[in-house]
């Protein structure tokens, strides 16, 4: 699995103690920007007059489907992982998954690689 990573890290994303996907972290896309997704995701559909324990419904559906098609290695588009990611925003809004180990995300800091000093040639 690629690790998706932006100037200011990565953000990871778990159902089930399973990692299924990442999204980028940059001076646009905060984290702030990605948990705001799961609060518009909530309030379109309640607009739509989707009761609340139906929309809980689909959201946990949805993140079950994507957690079988990643462990049996099925094809998932970038776009259903959008919408995983506004699925597991909106279920941690709504206090139905806790942010732990198993459920949730985790954000990562840019991977720097430590520059190794050039060896010193002394001549004796």
């Amino acid at each position: 699995m690629t690790i998706f990573a932006g100037s200011k890290g990565s953000l990871c994303l778990y159902f089930k103690g399973k990692l299924i996907c990442s999204f980028p972290l940059t001076k646009k896309k905060t984290l702030e920007r990605y948990l705001h997704q799961g609060d518009d995701m909530i309030i379109s559909t309640l607009k739509e007059n989707v009761s609340m324990k139906c929309q809980i419904r689909i959201y946990l559906m949805f993140c079950n489907m994507i957690y079988n098609r990643k462990i049996n290695n099925k094809g998932i588009y970038r776009s259903d992982y959008v919408q995983f990611l506004n699925c597991i925003m909106a279920l941690l809004k709504l206090k139905i998954i806790d942010n732990d180990e198993s459920n949730g995300y985790m954000t990562f800091p840019k991977y720097q690689a430590k520059l190794k000093k050039p060896c010193s040639s002394s001549v004796v």
